[in-house]
């Protein structure tokens, strides 16, 4: 049995009383603030608003000082404190965070989500077994478990280490497996294929893959997972040799090595927890809850809108919607990483509150700039193929092909409007502006909009959403008095 340590005394620090604390002459930048209470034990917004008031810093000074509210000013250096605190005991690495980290971590994430498209791609052969609502399914249900569990993780692991997180993550995938599983027991035969057991096994494949990028970004392993998943990445490069014609990749039995492979990469994301003693995880708080479930809605909003792509045109021209959806998560990635990174430059560099509210500015109106090329794009190919010539338009589905493609680049703006929204903060509004988009594309059809198509109302959906969604993160990046 392992014993917790005894948790610090959360004693409040009140202001000693005695005659008012002079304002000093110059003015503390918030990063002095910050350094001046870092050295104190404060463990929520209540510390950091006793210790403020002891500086003599109210709200009519934070106002005045700083541009913001004291509780925003507080929330703030809390948040700052416990990053710069996290840094200082991952992995006990003394060293000064580097200046475009986000960079590196945004390119580990990407390879990170090989792993799951080399098994989709190694799957290939048993996914033309099954019915469509396999993958489909499976897609929605390992994604929203993914982003709702990575939001509760990490939270987990910041305050009780890798270990409860990676088991709670695990815990959280066990559940869905469970109920895919209770899904393909109870679920007619013309939804699964022809083979039930089939059925039962790629959806839990899948699962698993995902299940281990969310374990590795939980646990901050993204680069010892990534070397554990190359045979997966191996195995759906032989998948594609082989469909291109090599014989040599007709005599590697990938579907015999794939569930091994996904085992190894499963074994090596979870190893925190195989075989060892877990210390018990703190409480989820209700905050914390909210958010997890908010990522959540987002995941599955996400998820259903990529079904409902692939679903709305002819065989084989929506796929052309895949491609600007994989060239939108690098760019997302590293979108969503500068902004974090830049908003945090601000708030510990600048010295007032002036130049910290032209900081967020200017980083308001390059991140806005950034998600525009997405819904003009989609405008204009929206626009192209509805200007084809009719012998083109009608030649192997060339409008269909062209609005598919239309419809990821505005999905791939949306991806992004709502993880900006979800990174600051605003979990309720990204939450409503991605369940809107699949909502308002399956309830289109009831309204007295004859003539349009299931392409045309998807693209007219995305781009309306979309529009809100810029005018959400331009508002939210424009408020300096909040930076998470």
């Amino acid at each position: 049995m392992i014993i917790s340590p005894p948790r610090r005394s959360r004693r409040r620090r009140q202001p000693v009383p005695g005659p008012p604390v002079l304002v000093p002459a110059v003015e503390p930048s918030v990063a002095e603030l910050i350094r001046r209470l870092e050295a104190d034990d404060v463990v929520d917004v209540d510390d950091v608003a006793a210790e403020m008031a002891v500086l003599g810093v109210d709200d009519t000074a934070a106002r005045e000082r700083y541009g913001m509210s004291a509780d925003s000013l507080g929330r703030s250096v809390l948040a700052h404190l416990r990053l710069r605190r996290a840094a200082r005991t991952h992995r006990g690495s003394r060293r000064a965070p580097a200046r475009r980290a986000y960079l590196r971590a945004a390119l580990l994430r990407c390879a990170l989500y090989l792993g799951p498209l080399g098994v989709a791609v190694a799957a290939a052969e048993p996914l033309g077994r099954v019915g469509w609502l396999v993958p489909a399914v499976t897609f929605v249900l390992g994604w929203a478990a993914a982003q709702g569990l990575t939001s509760v993780g990490a939270a987990v692991a910041g305050n009780a280490g890798p270990a409860p997180a990676a088991r709670l993550v695990g815990g959280g995938f066990a559940a869905c497996a469970g109920l895919w599983c209770a899904f393909v027991w109870v679920a007619p035969d013309a939804w699964l294929g022809p083979d039930r057991m089939l059925a039962g096994v790629v959806g839990v494949g899948g699962l698993a893959a995902l299940a281990v990028v969310t374990a590795a970004l939980v646990t901050r392993a993204e680069a010892a997972v990534i070397r554990w998943s190359l045979p997966c990445w191996l195995l759906g490069a032989v998948s594609v040799a082989a469909a291109a014609g090599q014989s040599w990749a007709d005599r590697v039995p990938v579907g015999t090595l794939l569930p091994a492979a996904i085992v190894v990469a499963v074994v090596r994301a979870y190893r925190p927890v195989i075989g060892r003693a877990v210390p018990d995880r703190p409480a989820l708080g209700a905050a914390g809850v909210r958010r997890g479930i908010g990522y959540l809605i987002v995941g599955a909003a996400q998820a259903l809108c990529v079904v409902l792509i692939w679903r709305a045109g002819p065989s084989g021209t929506t796929t052309a919607a895949a491609v600007p959806l994989l060239l939108a998560v690098p760019a997302l990635e590293v979108l969503v990483g500068w902004h974090r990174h830049q908003v945090e430059v601000g708030l510990d560099a600048l010295d007032s509150g002036r130049d910290h509210r032209r900081h967020v500015r200017s980083v308001a109106v390059a991140t806005v700039a950034a998600l525009v090329p997405p819904l003009a794009a989609g405008f204009a190919l929206a626009a192209v193929a509805y200007r084809l010539p009719y012998g083109l338009s009608t030649v192997d589905g060339a409008r269909e092909t062209v609005l598919s493609l239309a419809a990821g680049t505005l999905l791939g703006g949306l991806l992004a409007a709502t993880f900006l929204l979800a990174a600051r903060g605003r979990t309720v509004i990204a939450a409503t502006c991605a369940a809107a988009a699949p909502l308002a594309i399956v309830a289109l059809p009831l309204a007295p909009l004859p003539g349009l198509d299931p392409l045309t109302r998807i693209v007219v959906v995305l781009a309306v959403i979309h529009l809100f969604g810029l005018l959400a993160v331009a508002h939210t990046a424009a408020d300096h008095r909040r930076t998470s």
